[in-house]
């Protein structure tokens, strides 16, 4: 029950971290938290990698630049 309160934990920082740094560059962020894969921004050390949301937020704004 803990490992599945961190895990949601973990998706709900997630989300708000790709929100946040997508607030300034897409029409609505929730698009871009809709359109990547937000299991891979946890490193190892608990942390969002937000170094990887902007490269993704990057990479999903030229292949979908609609989205701006």
């Amino acid at each position: 029950a803990a490992e599945e309160r961190i895990a949601a934990f973990q998706q709900r920082a997630v989300r708000a971290e790709v929100r946040a740094l997508a607030a300034n560059e897409v029409a609505d962020p929730e698009d871009a938290a809709a359109f990547l894969s937000l299991d891979g921004y946890v490193r190892d050390d608990g942390e969002v990698d937000a170094e990887q949301i902007r490269a993704d937020l990057k990479a999903l704004l030229k292949a979908k630049p609609h989205l701006a």
